[in-house]
């Protein structure tokens, strides 16, 4: 049986961003920065080979409570992961 994570609402705001949970629809934002050879290593995870790739890291490692995707309030895409 698969274990259900906790998914939390809250979403903190500064002038210019916000902090909120990341969602499955991230997945095209999250793969523009995740298939960068310069930025996974870094991070500690290799690279995304494919977008397929994306859901997943966002449904199983990113949707713990406590992490939280970093976007402009403009556009509501995520920039980064913060946890």
């Amino acid at each position: 049986m698969k274990e259900e994570r906790e998914t939390f609402d809250m979403v903190l705001y500064t002038d210019r961003l916000l902090l909120r949970a990341w969602s499955e629809s991230d997945a095209e934002s999250l793969y523009q920065y995740a298939k960068d050879l310069a930025v996974g290593p870094i991070a500690g995870w290799p690279p995304h080979k494919n977008i397929e790739e994306s859901p997943d890291v966002i449904k199983n490692i990113f949707s713990g409570m406590e992490c939280y995707a970093v976007c402009l309030k403009e556009d509501d895409l995520p920039l980064e992961r913060l946890s």
